[in-house]
């Protein structure tokens, strides 16, 4: 019989080792992650988790495709941002809406830059903007796409992008 030699004997221990290293902390990574202490259990708990909208209700999140731009002329500044809504309502009311929203963009559009020179009138200060243009858009938006059916669909209108020149 051949010896085995020492450098090939703790070449194996070490590829062992290695490969069950790694076998192990792969089996670990992919462990479920315990339930917090404070996590309610049980069905009482899901019960009381969960939303009391209506289960046809669904929640969208809808970027508009163009950016505003926002120039007056009592203010050198000019700013430009992005918008996204959040819409929810009953999926038949919503792609309805579509239709209606597609056919009145550049009412809608108008809205809001109507609503966004208002604002900006009061201070081009990127920090006040981001937190007082979400208000006045939402109701020009509401007041531009909703229906009797759904009279405010925007739930909640997120600044995405907000640019000032000066």
């Amino acid at each position: 019989m051949a010896r085995i030699g020492s450098q090939t004997v703790f070449a194996g221990l070490g590829f062992v080792a290695l490969a069950g290293g790694f076998s192990l902390a792969a089996w670990r990574v992919m462990q479920p992650p315990p339930v917090p202490a404070f996590a309610a259990t049980g069905d009482a708990g899901a019960e009381a988790a969960a939303p009391e909208e209506a289960p046809e209700t669904i929640q969208l999140y809808v970027p508009l495709e163009d950016q505003i731009a926002v120039a007056v002329a009592e203010r050198p500044e000019r700013v430009m941002f992005d918008v996204a809504f959040s819409v929810r309502g009953p999926m038949e009311v919503l792609l309805g809406m579509k239709a209606d929203v597609d056919a009145k963009k550049d009412t809608i559009l108008a809205a809001l830059l109507v609503a966004a020179q208002a604002e900006v009138v009061k201070s081009a200060d990127p920090a006040t903007l981001l937190a007082s243009l979400p208000g006045p858009l939402r109701e020009a938006a509401n007041r531009a796409v909703g229906t009797a059916n759904l009279p405010e669909p925007v739930e909640e209108v997120l600044v995405t992008g907000l640019v000032v020149q000066r």
